[in-house]
């Protein structure tokens, strides 16, 4: 008799594995759950946010993830919705997130994704954003607010220039639902923790279910987001993700120096910023993925 099937594998069987599922693969394999720190892009400055974003790259980030700043950020807590007031207000644009990308990836190597919603990208047009962000070297695009049935002509853009399409899936997705996010996953998985926004929080206890029900339909490597503290008991979660998303947390503490110092203290949050990725990496290095 045949036995089960097997889980689903989402990305196309003609496509190469993308940086960001290497990235996971070898955080996998050195026996350590995979960092993904998470910056507002212009945040608190360009020329400061290039410093920051460099810096996690060399504090050994699996990948880094730049926010695009928006006027409406509806997915993000206080923390994030404020350091995209600060850089919008910096007059951060689409354009000059891949300009940082690029400038980024001349010096690193490390996998560059996008988190965006969907309008800056219709309003820079799809086809152009994919082919501008391939050759800055971006690696992977997170659009919070577009289903994988809409939009269809963005979501083939993106996979024509080789960019990973990174989904979301929550502690509300029923099955049904589960197996058409993974089918358009690419890279990896974005599980949200717990409903809400952004920022502190437990994580949902459903959400244990959730990363089980993904590995049944999808080999993508599963990053758990939305609420990861320093302070996080990440031991629950070890045999189920293979990785965590930290965005609020680390910005936290930039955010109140910047306000504090009303601009100054660029090294004081440097420091604090790369003292931060350290205790994440010494937190995910006892980690055990499956």
């Amino acid at each position: 008799m045949a036995g089960a099937p097997g889980p689903r594998r989402s990305p196309r069987p003609d496509r190469a594995p993308s940086r960001v599922a290497e990235a996971f693969a070898a955080a996998t394999s050195a026996g350590r759950g995979a960092f993904v720190p998470y910056l507002t892009s212009g945040f608190p400055t360009l020329v400061e946010s290039d410093r920051l974003a460099a810096a996690l790259c060399e504090e050994g980030a699996d990948v880094l993830e730049l926010g695009v700043p928006f006027s409406d950020p509806m997915a993000d807590g206080p923390v994030i919705q404020r350091t995209t007031q600060i850089a919008l207000d910096g007059g951060t644009t689409l354009a000059h997130v891949l300009g940082q990308a690029m400038r980024l990836r001349a010096k690193h190597g490390t996998p560059i994704v996008l988190m965006t919603y969907l309008n800056p990208v219709a309003r820079y047009g799809a086809a152009r954003f994919a082919e501008d962000a391939a050759a800055a070297g971006v690696n992977g695009v997170i659009l919070v607010d577009l289903p994988p049935e809409e939009e269809p002509d963005t979501w083939r853009a993106l996979d024509d220039a080789g960019i990973d399409t990174i989904t979301l899936a929550a502690p509300t997705t029923d099955a049904v639902r589960l197996r058409t996010i993974t089918a358009r996953a690419r890279g990896f998985l974005y599980v949200v923790a717990r409903l809400g926004v952004t920022g502190k929080g437990g994580g949902d206890a459903g959400v244990l279910g959730l990363l089980d029900r993904c590995r049944e339909v999808t080999t993508l490597p599963r990053c758990l987001g939305f609420g990861m503290t320093p302070e996080t008991d990440l031991a629950p979660y070890r045999a189920h993700a293979e990785g965590i998303v930290v965005g609020s947390s680390l910005l936290e503490p930039l955010l109140a120096s910047w306000e504090r110092t009303k601009g100054g203290g660029e090294g004081e949050r440097l420091e604090a910023l790369r003292a931060m990725a350290r205790r994440f990496h010494a937190n995910l290095s006892a980690w055990r993925p499956r």
